[in-house]
């Protein structure tokens, strides 16, 4: 006689095969996501360094009242946070993904 825990588990991994052909392939596919939300989260701390970097790079070397290398440093500034404003929204797809499989599989 089976146990509800069997059971449970047993219902689980049947759920997933429709999407998946096998588990092997849904745990794959969790694992991908995983590591790719690592990715995306390891960018965003890069990319924040990159601007705190160029801040206070642009604090020593611009000069006070604004001119060329201020404006140099602002159109750098204003690109880097361009990229982790897109990096975020790309990292919130994949963990938007990830909570749906963890939801219906999990």
């Amino acid at each position: 006689m089976k146990n509800l825990k069997d059971i449970i588990n047993e219902i689980k991994v049947n759920e997933a095969i429709p999407k998946f052909s096998s588990p092997l392939k849904a745990f794959d596919y969790i694992q991908r996501k995983r590591g790719e939300g690592m990715n995306l989260e390891q960018t965003l701390r890069s990319t924040l360094a990159d601007i705190q970097d160029l801040q206070r790079d642009m604090e020593q070397e611009a000069e006070p009242g604004g001119g060329p290398i201020a404006d140099k440093y602002a159109r750098e500034i204003d690109f880097l946070k361009r990229q982790y404003n897109k990096t975020k929204l790309e990292l919130k797809k994949v963990m938007d993904e990830i909570d749906e499989f963890d939801e219906t599989y999990i």
